[in-house]
Parts: C-alpha cells; sequence; structure tokens
C-alpha cells in the first residue's frame, strides 16, 4: 500500500475540517447569511384580556421577525436578529407597542406603551419617532439595549402610575415578567388600571399618563455623549445619548 506524504495529508485534513464547518453552517450552528445569530423573543400581549390571536411583528437593530399569539396572547418568534427591536401586536380593533432589548421574554401591554413614551421623553422624540429610529438610531440602540436604563424606565413609571391613581404596581418589571391572563399579579395589574381609566378600551394609557410620561421623561434625560444615563429614580451608568 502506497503511503500518503505530509502535504497530502496535511491537504486531506484541511478539506475535513472545512467540510464539517459548512455542515454545522447548514444545521444552525452558525450565524444567518447576514451576520446575525439566530435567537428567540418571546412574551405576552394583553391589555386586561389576552390579545388572542394578535399579530405580532418585531422589526430590529438588524432582521424582522412575526408571529401568532394564542388564544392566552402569548407569542414566541425565533428569527435571525441583533437587538433592539420594535414590537407591534394587532388584535382586531387593538394596536399597541413594546421592544425587545434582545433575546427573552418581553410583553407588550399597556404598560409597555407608557413606557415607551417615558423612554422618549429621555431621549427628546415621541413614542413613534423611538420606535421608528430603532433600526437606525445609534442613541436609541444603545438606550433600549441598557438594563440600567430600563429598569430606570420601569421604576419611574410604576410611581407615576402611583403618585396619579393611587395603585401600586405587583412588580415594576413588567415589561419582562412572565404572566397568563387571568391570573393575580401583572395580568390583575392590567384590569385594575383599566377600571381607574388609567388605560383604556382600546389598550392605550389615558391621555394624561401618556403626556405625564413624557414630560417625566424629559426631566430625565439620558445625557448626551457621556456613558451616564439618569432614570426615573436617580442617577445610574448607561450607555445612551440623546437624540434631539
Amino acid at each position: 500500500m502506497k503511503l500518503l506524504n505530509g502535504a497530502t495529508l496535511r491537504t486531506l485534513q484541511f478539506g475535513s475540517i472545512v467540510l464539517a464547518t459548512s455542515a454545522l453552517v447548514a444545521c444552525g450552528g452558525g450565524t444567518s447569511s447576514g451576520g446575525s445569530p439566530v435567537g428567540t423573543v418571546g412574551g405576552t400581549a394583553a391589555v386586561g384580556a389576552a390579545l388572542a390571536n394578535a399579530s405580532i411583528t418585531l422589526t430590529c437593530k438588524n432582521g424582522s421577525g412575526s408571529a401568532t399569539a394564542n388564544s392566552n396572547g402569548a407569542y414566541t418568534a425565533t428569527f435571525a436578529f441583533d437587538g433592539p427591536c420594535a414590537i407591534t401586536g394587532t388584535g382586531g380593533a387593538i394596536t399597541i407597542h413594546s421592544f425587545a432589548a434582545g433575546a427573552g421574554t418581553f410583553n407588550v401591554t399597556p404598560l409597555t406603551e407608557l413606557l415607551l413614551d417615558y423612554l422618549a421623553g429621555q431621549l427628546g422624540t415621541t413614542e413613534s419617532g423611538l420606535l421608528s429610529g430603532i433600526a437606525s438610531n445609534t442613541s436609541y440602540q444603545s438606550a433600549l439595549s441598557n438594563s440600567t436604563v430600563i429598569a430606570n424606565a420601569e421604576a419611574a413609571v410604576a410611581k407615576l402610575i402611583k403618585d396619579s391613581y393611587g395603585i401600586t404596581l405587583s412588580s415594576s418589571s413588567f415589561l419582562t415578567v412572565s404572566f397568563t391572563p387571568g391570573t393575580p399579579g401583572a395580568d390583575a395589574d392590567l384590569d385594575t388600571l383599566l377600571a381607574a381609566g388609567a388605560i383604556l378600551s382600546n389598550g392605550q394609557p389615558a391621555a394624561s399618563l401618556v403626556a405625564a410620561a413624557l414630560a417625566a421623561g424629559a426631566a430625565a434625560p439620558i445625557p448626551s455623549g457621556s456613558s451616564g444615563a439618569t432614570g426615573g429614580t436617580g442617577g445610574s451608568t448607561g450607555t445612551g445619548t440623546s437624540a434631539k
């Protein structure tokens, strides 16, 4: 039997490595052709009652995805993307918005609408401006990807609701808390807010609450050109910058 020389053996070994790597990528072990990793975003769409069978669309810094919620408003979307992502949930005549910092649990509720209003105030824009700018505005991307900025904004919204309506939310982490409509906790919060007039039958926060959230956010702007971020509950670190 003729033995292979060293150079030929190395060539065959390299070819085997290339084939193995190609097979791994083809089976989902790598990133998409655009370079974005595959991830899963899920959560619950609800306005007190579940937003049953709602259409969920996600528009991200890179990539986009979609899903249909089940009868309990739960949705899951697995696709190639880089966060953050704007989320729109539509069920019948109701359309509400939210956002995802990356993969994980991100709900779509009237409270996430209010959170976007507060963050828009911090960034010197409107909710619609913030949502439309997620795919291209680096200031918005930094803010919505910063866990400290988000947590501070959630706490500020919870305080605003407490001050305005005397309602204490079961959790200030309403963007990411797991819940099922019809159960105590986050869903019961929405029922209470609906009964108090803080949120309306169309799923939107009351106009006065929206205006208050924008004003509160504007009073606690994310500093321009710095690594710090000021939240509604005090100063904290972050990476967002102000967009005027």
